[in-house]
């Protein structure tokens, strides 16, 4: 399957109603994420003990010594490979916990102003008020993306009317 030019998948991505989670799906998404972060430690503490026990028996096995200064080296290194990828990707879900931290105040206002140009933007509203919670760093590109769909083609001081 071809991959769609960035303005297409923008413009379809802007046509998808805004509808907000609730806290309770916040608080799942961000327990969930918490969980696999755990995981990825315990995983990554298990890889290097298993690795340094490999390789500290290696001079006891019965592997010619010819070869294992080669074998230790190899280990050590798949070892360190692997537990940087998983730190590497646990550090990635870390990132991911920010989308479901509160916005500042500024942000808030320019997040409500942009909320007036969409259609459903007053029930997203009510349904956060509702929730009794204010907007998530991971709302913010949803809500400027679709209120770029909803943008005036020209504004009242480009139409030639020097009134206002």
């Amino acid at each position: 399957m071809a991959a769609l030019p960035l303005e297409e998948l923008r413009r379809q991505q802007s046509l998808v109603a805004l509808v907000p989670k609730t806290a309770g799906q916040l608080k799942t998404e961000r327990e969930r994420i918490i969980a696999r972060l755990q995981i990825l430690l315990n995983v990554t503490i298990a890889v290097a003990l298993a690795g340094v026990a490999l390789i500290a028996w290696l001079p006891f096995s019965p592997v010619p010594h010819e070869f294992r200064f080669g074998v230790q080296e190899v280990l050590g290194v798949a070892v360190f490979a692997s537990c940087l990828f998983i730190l590497h990707e646990r550090a990635e879900l870390e990132l991911g916990l920010y989308d479901y931290e509160p916005v500042e105040q500024t942000t808030q206002g320019e997040l409500r102003a942009l909320l007036h140009r969409v259609p459903e933007g007053t029930s997203y509203q009510q349904a956060l008020a509702a929730d009794q919670r204010t907007f998530v760093t991971g709302e913010v590109d949803h809500i400027r993306r679709r209120a770029e769909a909803f943008t005036p083609k020209t504004l009242p001081a480009d139409d030639g009317n020097a009134e206002t």
